[in-house]
């Protein structure tokens, strides 16, 4: 039965306790201890159903029962207390103020998912946990950063584990107006709506918003009436569901509609920040946007949106990097490209490697990295691999000048510290650790903390777990055990065992069946009874990886099988609650991915923050982060062919790992038996090295000076005097395409041979030939190295030569470089074009080289 009339209920709160709402309305609570104490207090029981949603809590209490609260002079006492911290919080000045210098604007940042807190159900792993921890760390730094996402019905799917461990996936619905989400409105008080025209009309869009500390992050919504069509309103029904129609549509309403979003409320961002492809449409409507504003060509326009934009891609996997058939893009495109003033051939190209090919899918990667100046990779390893990935795309340069950079990803420090521990630091190390979390100099005083108190918080937060774990069990997976594991649950998990954390997508590449590989030799290390070991697991499989089910599944079997229900839990339906307590509370956290595939991995930063010990393959972050005396690492970095070789070896490692070193040195206790000095080194060596290091707060850091100030200049740079510099430097590029085939490299000379030594100047000439380019044009380069048995240069540097004379379109460069090393040493010349107003050398993809 439909409603005549519906209209929103929610609670009333007396005066005294009205602050609760705007508390309630800002995810700041989430990383702040009082605040979460503060909803915990409002009602405890009701706080864990509503899963911390603080204003269903609200909702859900009777006016009479906020009365009471309100009457409780302790209780609005800790009202006023935690408003006036997030009032102060608020309106403090930060980092970013006091180094950005004149350099004002602001930064739009695309995602597709967003992990800021279990209440909010709108991520489904890694990738969305690190952009809600990137908007609560712009927070803290005060950038002045918007995000921009889809607001998902249902979210992500919900798992729920068959006894005979097979993963089944239900959907749960979101009620916004239960959650702290705000629809955005015009002058008139109506919802604010932008549309996208798709192939069956237009799909509309409607705006919320969620405030996160000083960050606003806008959420498009298309599941509401004005959408006749279901197709469309499903759109934003799933996070990662539906079909490749689907994927489209919501990356069309993303970018697109995403830009139309901002430009509704009147948003004009002068940075745009592209969170892997999803969003990367946002660049093409955004060069659209600006053709009209300075009444542009699209390349003009894309010169302001090239020097200005952001691209970060996540990971090496094929699944990670979206692909559409060119059938589909004519579809969803054919009209839009009109707009653009461009050829569907031109447009294409943007998404694909070299010149247009019709059978080929266009790439949203090869969008990204082609419409935006700078790029990185998540982790150092991950940069060597993007570079590699992606050099077709820069094939005339090395590999190692392809311009992906690396910055490595860190989690959001406040959120994922344990309080006993958070306590610790403040003890410590002295609160500046909240504030300067990236400062070395505090996380070296680490050794400061008498290994009696750390030892005694991992201890009781080993036993917070199995606890939870117990509890989580027995109320949420009834239907996973059966009735005698039920009536045994209390056996489950000792509290004062070596506990073994394992949590993530269960792709394939992530090997989680790699400890289970030798159950004989796995039993043998978790059932003995003087050195006890256990394991927790958790995590789920897309729900269209059958491979990655039956990985689930093959480990719970083997558990069975083999007695070890008592010693190996497996905790359906991981969420952040989940995760929080397994960082916090493990011993080990195991990670045992395929190197390289694992581009940067963040569950094992929040890990070691709380003194839990990364064992792992030395892939993503963990193979910049190991340093031999803070964790131990699974071999050395080697790389396989032979993936049954390598699982062998490598389970080999893991087990000896655990059998020789780990688990002696996690029971060699003090003669009093009270705590393992061995271990508490190795707990303090993995905090005192990584959560600095791998903190949001240094990964901002990075992101502002490589790129979010740069191309805040270049936007000043490129659109005063009605963007005249960008018509310049399109005119400029046009020139360069047209004239590039006639350079050439006319000789090459040493100017004096003699006997070679390390240190010696090397003398360098060459003749250039151009037909309409100027010595301005270009920059000439001596490119230098050592020469391997193939015949390839090695331990490459390049010198810029100097223009000596010019006779007749024939330019003679001439310069010195230092011979580097010993051994056979050889350079070659190479001509690249140059403009001051180029973000990087290799921005056109064009570089000639001397010829043999």
């Amino acid at each position: 039965m439909q409603p005549v009339h519906s209209y929103i209920v929610s609670a009333k709160l007396p005066d005294k306790i009205s602050k609760l709402k705007e508390l309630a309305y800002n995810y700041w609570w989430c990383w702040n201890y009082h605040g979460k104490e503060l909803f915990s207090r409002v009602n405890p029981v009701i706080w864990e159903e509503v899963n911390h949603n603080p204003v269903l809590l609200l909702n859900k209490l009777r006016q009479e029962q906020l009365q009471e609260l309100s009457a409780q002079s302790d209780f609005t006492s800790f009202v006023d207390y935690v408003h006036s911290k997030f009032v102060k919080y608020m309106e403090s000045d930060a980092w970013y103020n006091g180094i950005n210098g004149t350099n004002h604007g602001r930064i739009a940042y695309f995602s597709t998912e967003y992990g800021i807190n279990e209440s909010f159900p709108n991520y489904s792993g890694g990738l969305g946990v690190l952009s809600g921890d990137h908007l609560k760390s712009s927070s803290d730094l005060g950038l002045p950063l918007m995000g921009i996402g889809l607001l998902y019905q249902q979210g992500y799917f919900r798992q729920r584990m068959t006894q005979n461990g097979w993963q089944n996936e239900y959907y749960h619905y979101n009620d916004f107006h239960s959650m702290p989400l705000i629809l955005m409105r015009d002058g008139a008080g109506l919802p604010l709506v932008v549309d996208v025209d798709l192939p069956k009309g237009k799909a509309y869009i409607q705006i919320w918003k969620l405030q996160i500390g000083k960050i606003p992050l806008y959420l498009l919504d298309t599941n509401f009436e004005l959408n006749k069509l279901d197709e469309y309103r499903d759109i934003t029904d799933q996070l990662y569901g539906g079909t490749r129609e689907t994927r489209i549509q919501q990356e069309i309403v993303l970018g697109i509609g995403g830009m139309r979003a901002l430009n509704a409320m009147n948003i004009e961002p002068e940075v745009f920040h592209i969170n892997e492809g999803h969003a990367a449409f946002a660049l093409i409507e955004r060069t659209r946007y600006l053709m009209q504003k300075f009444n542009f060509d699209f390349s003009s326009a894309k010169q302001i949106v090239k020097s200005t934009s952001i691209f970060t891609t996540h990971t090496p996997v094929p699944a990670g990097n979206e692909v559409f058939k060119p059938d589909m893009m004519d579809v969803y495109f054919n009209n839009y490209i009109k707009t653009l003033g461009i050829t569907k051939e031109e447009f294409m190209v943007y998404g694909q490697i070299g010149s247009y090919n019709p059978s080929n899918e266009f790439s949203m990667t090869i969008l990204g990295l082609k419409m935006t100046s700078f790029q990185n990779g998540v982790s150092k390893l991950h940069g060597v691999v993007a570079r590699k990935m992606w050099h077709s795309l820069w094939d005339q340069f090395p590999e190692d000048e392809v311009p992906i950079i690396s910055i490595t990803n860190g989690v959001h420090t406040l959120t994922w510290v344990a309080r006993e521990f958070a306590e610790l630091y403040d003890r410590y190390l002295t609160p500046r650790w909240k504030t300067d979390t990236d400062n070395q100099d505090i996380w070296d005083s680490i050794d400061l903390i008498p290994s009696e108190e750390i030892w005694r918080e991992k201890q009781r937060r080993r036993v917070r777990l199995v606890l939870f774990a117990r509890k989580y069990l027995q109320q949420r997976q009834k239907s996973f055990l059966t009735p005698e594991q039920v009536s045994k649950i209390n056996q489950y998990l000792d509290p004062d065992a070596l506990t073994i954390g394992f949590a993530r997508r269960f792709a394939t590449y992530k090997r989680a069946t790699l400890i289970f590989r030798d159950m004989e030799r796995l039993s043998a290390i978790l059932k003995n009874s003087e050195k006890p070991v256990q394991m927790i697991i958790a995590g789920k499989a897309h729900p269209h990886d059958t491979m990655g089910k039956e990985v689930i599944q093959s480990i719970i079997q083997r558990v069975k099988n083999y007695g070890l229900d008592k010693h190996v839990v497996f905790l359906e339906d991981y969420d952040l609650v989940v995760a929080r307590l397994m960082v916090k509370g493990c011993d080990i956290w195991l990670n045992t991915p395929v190197r390289p595939m694992e581009a940067s991995g963040t569950s094992g930063m929040k890990a070691a923050l709380n003194g839990t010990v990364n064992l792992s393959i030395l892939d993503g972050w963990w193979d910049e982060g190991f340093t031999g005396d803070n964790g131990f690492a699974i071999g050395h970095g080697e790389e396989y062919e032979n993936s049954e070789e390598q699982e062998i070896i490598e389970s080999g490692e893991l087990y000896e790992l655990l059998e020789q070193a780990i688990v002696p040195a996690f029971y060699e206790r003090t003669d009093f038996g009270k705590l393992s000095e061995k271990w508490v080194t190795y707990m303090k060596n993995s905090i005192k090295s990584n959560a600095g290091r791998f903190s949001t707060t240094r990964m901002l850091k990075e992101y502002s000076n490589y790129f979010y100030i740069p191309a805040l200049k270049n936007f000043n740079d490129f659109t005063s005097n009605n963007a005249e510099n960008a018509l310049l430097l399109k005119q400029w590029k046009d020139k360069i395409r047209s004239e590039w085939r006639f350079v050439e490299i006319l000789n090459v000379s040493m100017l004096e041979e003699d006997e070679y030594f390390v240190g010696k100047p090397i003398r360098i000439s060459t003749k250039i030939k151009m037909r309409n380019l100027s010595p301005e044009d270009i920059a000439v380069q001596v490119y230098y190295g050592t020469v391997n048995p193939h015949g390839e240069m090695t331990e490459t540097h390049f010198q810029t030569l100097e223009l000596i004379r010019n006779e007749n379109n024939e330019f003679d460069f001439e310069g010195i470089y230092l011979c580097p090393d010993t051994g056979q040493q050889g350079f070659t010349i190479r001509v690249i074009p140059t403009h001051k107003l180029l973000v990087n050398s290799s921005e056109m993809f064009l570089c000639t080289w001397a010829r043999i």
